[in-house]
C-alpha cells in the first residue's frame, strides 16, 4: 500500500528500516513475536526509561502537584464533583471547575490499593505507554528501529518534569494514541477507524485540559484532508465538527468554556508560575532547545522533509509553538517528535535495520526482563522510600502547631496540598494552594507581594498564626516578632508559630 504524499500526488518513500521489511519473506508469525524481532531498539528505549524512573527517580516523581491530585481525588470521592471552593481561605466561595476530576480519582484509587508505591508505579506505566504509542507511530509510518530509538531518547530528556506525578500523566498515552490514529490517517487516508479518536477525546476531556490540543490536532487533520482531496467527505467533516464538542463531554458541560478561557486565554496567574511562561533558553529548557534544533536541522533537508506528510509538519509546528509559549507545552512537542521525526531521520541515516530476528528478539526479551526485575525491586521498597523527599517531621510539627481548630496556616504553594492531604483537618484553614485559577487578581497580587516582600507584605498573613517559610529573609522577619518561634527547621523550610 502506497503512502499519501505531502502534496497528495506522490507516494511518501518508506524507510529502508521499516519493520515490515525485516519480516518480508519470513513465515507468518504472531504479532508479538514480529514486534520483538523487528523493533528491539524502541523496546529497549521504553524499558530503559522504566528502569531508570523506577530505580533512580521514583521519589523525585512525587511533586507538589502529586498531592493536589490525591487531595482533589479524595475530595471528589468524599464530597462529589466540586463547583465552589471550600478548601482554602483565600478562595472561599470561588468557582471551582475541577476539569481533571477523573485523573484525580484514578490516582486516588491507586493510592487506596497500595499507597504511594501504586501511585508512582501508575505514573511510570502511563509514561511508558505514551512512549510505546509514540514509537509505534514512528514504526508504522516506516521509521527504522534505530532512528526511533535515537529521537525517542532525545524526546525523553527534553522535558523530564513532564514525567512527574500529576493529572497530566493520565493524558500522556491519550495524546500519543490519538496522534497515532491521526498520523496514520494523514498517510493512508482517513477511514472509519480514524473516528476512534473521538471517544479518546471524550475520555481525555475528563482527565486533563490538554484535550484542547488533542481536539485542535483532530480538527487540523480534518481540514487538511478536505483541502487535499478537494471534495466532500463525511469523515473529515465529522472530525472537524465533533472534535470540539468532545472537549465539553464532561459533567461540567458548557461551564468548561469559561474554564478554558481562563486557563488558556486570560490566565492571571501566568506571570507567577514558571511552567506557564515562555520557554526562554536556560538550564531547564536546554535539552528542549536541543531537540528543537535537531528537528529544524532535519526538516531543513529536503530528503528528510519530503518523507513527512503535510499534516505531520503542521503537528510539529503547532506543538513547537505551544512549547515555546509555555514550558508546560514542551512535553507535547517531545512526544510529537518521538512519533514523527524518526521517519525524517532515516533520510540521513539511510542504513536499514539489521535483519537478525534472533538477535533482535534476544535484545527485546532482555530489555523486558530488565524492566520486570526493576518493577519487582521497586515494589520491594519500604513505604517511606517513595516519599523520602517529603520529611515526616514537618507533618508532625504542623499537626502539633495547628491542634487548635481555629488556627489558620499560611503555607507555600509547594507544601499546601501535601499538608491538606496528610492533615485533612486543615480543610478550610490553609490560605491557598497551587490551584491559582481559583483566585482573583487582587488575591494573586497579595500573594506576590508577600513572596517578594513588597509594600506592606506582612499584612497579607495577618490572622495566620502558623507560617511555612522557605526564604531566609521571611524567616528572620517572623522570628523578630515578639513571641515568634520556629517549631521546625531544616535546610529547605521552617515552620514558624507567630504570636
Amino acid at each position: 500500500m502506497s503512502l499519501t504524499a505531502p502534496t497528495g500526488s506522490q507516494p511518501l518513500p518508506r524507510s529502508r528500516g521499516d519493520g515490515s521489511d525485516a519480516s518480508a519473506g519470513a513465515p507468518p508469525t504472531g504479532a508479538v513475536r514480529r514486534v520483538l524481532e523487528t523493533s528491539p531498539f524502541p523496546i529497549l528505549l521504553v524499558s530503559l526509561v522504566g528502569i531508570v524512573l523506577l530505580s533512580v527517580f521514583g521519589p523525585s516523581l512525587v511533586v507538589g502537584d502529586t498531592w493536589l491530585t490525591l487531595m482533589a481525588g479524595r475530595e471528589v470521592v468524599e464530597h462529589g464533583l466540586p463547583s465552589t471552593e471550600t478548601i482554602t481561605t483565600l478562595g472561599q466561595g470561588a468557582t471551582w471547575t475541577d476539569q481533571q476530576w477523573l485523573a484525580q480519582v484514578l490516582f486516588y484509587g491507586a493510592h487506596g490499593l497500595a499507597g504511594m508505591r501504586a501511585v508512582v508505579l501508575l505514573d511510570v506505566l502511563l509514561v511508558l505507554l505514551a512512549l510505546a504509542f509514540a514509537a509505534a507511530t514512528a514504526r508504522t509510518s516506516g521509521a527504522s528501529s534505530r532512528s526511533t530509538f535515537v529521537v525517542g531518547l532525545l524526546a525523553v530528556v527534553a522535558g523530564p518534569w513532564g514525567w512527574t506525578i500529576r493529572a497530566q500523566s493520565a493524558a500522556l498515552p491519550l495524546f500519543a494514541g490519538a496522534l497515532w490514529l491521526l498520523v496514520d490517517a494523514s498517510r493512508k487516508g482517513v477511514r472509519r477507524r480514524t473516528l476512534l479518536v473521538l471517544p479518546v477525546l471524550v475520555l481525555w476531556a475528563n482527565l486533563h485540559g490538554s484535550v484542547v490540543l488533542g481536539a485542535g490536532l483532530t480538527v487540523l487533520l480534518g481540514l487538511v484532508e478536505l483541502v487535499r482531496s478537494r471534495r466532500f467527505s463525511w469523515i473529515p467533516v465529522a472530525l472537524v465538527v465533533l472534535a470540539p464538542l468532545c472537549v465539553l463531554a464532561s459533567p461540567y458541560g458548557t461551564k468548561l468554556v469559561a474554564y478554558y478561557n481562563l486557563m488558556l486565554v486570560d490566565a492571571p496567574f501566568a506571570p507567577i508560575l514558571r511552567e506557564w511562561q515562555w520557554s526562554s533558553p536556560s538550564g531547564t529548557t536546554a535539552l528542549f532547545w536541543l531537540l528543537a534544533l535537531v528537528a529544524v536541522g532535519l526538516l531543513a533537508l529536503h530528503r528528510c522533509r519530503s518523507r513527512l506528510a503535510t499534516y505531520e509538519l503542521l503537528v510539529l509546528a503547532v506543538t513547537f509553538v505551544g512549547a515555546v509559549q509555555a514550558v508546560r507545552g514542551v512535553i507535547w512537542f517531545a512526544l510529537a517528535c518521538a512519533a514523527i521525526l524518526p521517519v525524517a531521520l532515516d533520510g540521513v541515516l539511510t542504513r536499514a535495520d539489521v535483519d537478525a530476528p534472533r538477535l533482535n528478539r534476544a535484545i527485546s526479551l532482555a530489555s523486558l526482563a530488565g524492566l520486570a526485575i526493576a518493577i519487582l525491586a521497586f515494589l520491594a521498597h519500604p513505604a517511606s522510600w517513595y516519599v523520602s523527599d517529603w520529611h515526616e517531621q514537618r507533618i508532625a510539627a504542623v499537626r502539633e502547631a495547628t491542634r487548635d481548630p481555629s488556627t489558620r496556616i499560611w503555607a507555600t504553594d509547594g507544601t499546601a496540598d501535601w499538608l491538606l492531604w496528610r492533615i485533612p483537618e486543615l480543610r478550610g484553614r490553609v490560605a491557598y494552594d497551587v490551584r491559582f485559577e481559583l483566585y482573583d487578581q487582587a488575591t494573586l497580587d497579595r500573594i506576590v507581594d508577600y513572596q517578594a516582600r513588597r509594600r506592606d507584605w506582612k499584612s497579607v498573613v495577618k490572622g495566620y498564626r502558623v507560617v511555612v517559610v522557605n526564604d531566609a529573609a521571611h524567616l528572620r522577619a517572623f522570628l523578630s516578632e515578639p513571641g515568634g518561634r520556629a517549631v521546625y527547621r531544616d535546610d529547605e523550610l521552617a515552620i514558624v508559630v507567630r504570636p
